[in-house]
């Protein structure tokens, strides 16, 4: 096998492999318990702290995140009705 053969093959190989470890992690990324849906439907009693630990890391505070929610949809304060699609932001 000449040389040139041997070093495209080593870099197809090579190639393959980033592109497979990268795709695990892509799709292993959006598979943690922590994870957001990406919308939410809001139900009666719901409140904007409520979603934010629903869909949210629990051990953190959930301040940011309301205010993340918020600033996704565009939201002058923190007043929401039953029937509202919410965007969730993704986990930084």
């Amino acid at each position: 096998m000449s040389r040139d053969r041997r070093y495209r093959r080593r870099r197809l190989g090579a190639l393959l492999a980033v592109t497979t470890i990268g795709a695990a992690l892509y799709a292993g990324g959006g598979a943690s318990a922590g994870a957001p849906s990406g919308y939410h439907t809001v139900a009666a009693g719901d409140t904007l702290w409520t979603i934010a630990t629903e869909h949210y890391t629990p051990a953190e505070d959930p301040r940011p995140w309301v205010e993340a929610i918020r600033e996704a949809n565009g939201l002058p304060d923190a007043a929401i009705r039953p029937g509202m699609r919410l965007e969730l932001p993704p986990e930084r």
